[in-house]
């Protein structure tokens, strides 16, 4: 998977670099793309249509990380600062899958939500 990940994300790159349409999308209009396709995504999910579920996957992923080389062409950030950052969200809201602690969902939950919580403060 991590190579076809990195594919997708590299040959988004060379798009961006090499097709005119591409390089005029703005981070904006590639949001509003996003946007449509969780709906798309919900919409299969609701007529259990799991074709069409993973090709709306696909297309939310094209727009995610298309919205990521943007970001890095304009140099806000890096691909690899948001996935560290997403790496280090989960290890702070869900510590516990990291040491093979087993808790009742109830007990996830209530740990989420107070870490959740003390984030926002």
């Amino acid at each position: 998977m991590k190579e076809k990940f990195q594919e997708l994300y590299e040959s988004l790159k060379i798009d961006r670099k090499n097709s005119e349409w591409s390089r005029e999308h703005s981070m904006k209009e590639r949001a509003e793309e996003l946007y449509k396709e969780v709906l798309e995504i919900k919409q299969a999910l609701e007529n259990d249509d799991v074709k069409n579920l993973r090709e709306e996957l696909g297309d939310a992923l094209w727009d995610l990380l298309f919205m990521i080389v943007i970001a890095e062409e304009q140099k806000l950030f890096s691909g690899k600062e948001v996935i560290n950052d997403a790496m280090e969200k989960l290890k702070r809201r869900k510590p516990w899958i990291f040491t093979g602690k087993k808790l009742s969902k109830e007990e996830e939950s209530k740990l989420w939500n107070e870490i959740k919580k003390k984030e926002k403060e």
